[in-house]
């Protein structure tokens, strides 16, 4: 554990369950896990293990029949007093400035992520213009700058490509680029 105060993330007995008319399905089971600043950390597991439900139960995204059961999600950004984030609402004004702006979530398929009814710059700039403020004109600067880091070619042209016209790999690129904004 780092010696700079509380964890950056640290999950307690977390248990999320999914209700479905067959039942309930226990996708979370009691993970508890600590991520201190500056490090790396891996979830693996076989396909149905409940990876995505862990990574959307901390982001608190998680679908309408499925909930967070019992344990703690404690995100301590500045490494002052944590905050449980299991206990904050959804939806509410806390949670969102932290989702996307101090944790985000690149998701797994982009083709489900994206819109194909809006151009990657409009999507990606979306997110600097609701989480940092920024104008239309620096969001799409932005989103530029991230494309380019990400290592997308030609990226003042590309960022007005719609999701479709771009190869998967690309739009794997452009979510990460949506992280990065």
């Amino acid at each position: 554990m780092s010696t700079m105060g509380a964890p950056l993330l640290e999950v307690q007995g977390l248990r999320t369950s999914i209700y479905l008319d067959e039942g309930i399905v226990r996708a979370v089971n009691g993970v508890s896990f600590s991520v201190d600043r500056g490090q790396t950390m891996a979830i693996v597991g076989e396909s149905g293990s409940g990876k995505s439900v862990l990574a959307q139960s901390i982001m608190r995204i998680l679908p309408s029949r499925a909930r967070i059961e019992s344990g703690r999600i404690l995100f301590s950004p500045d490494g002052a007093t944590p905050v449980d984030l299991a206990t904050l609402p959804a939806d509410g004004p806390a949670m969102r400035a932290i989702r996307g702006g101090a944790i985000t979530m690149i998701f797994q398929e982009p083709m489900t992520a994206f819109s194909p009814v809006h151009t990657i710059g409009n999507q990606i700039g979306e997110v600097g213009r609701l989480h940092r403020g920024l104008s239309r004109e620096r969001a799409r600067a932005a989103t530029i700058d991230a494309l380019a880091e990400v290592g997308f070619p030609d990226p003042a042209r590309k960022v007005d490509a719609y999701p479709f016209e771009l190869s998967g790999g690309l739009r794997q690129r452009a979510m990460i680029a949506m992280a990065l904004v």
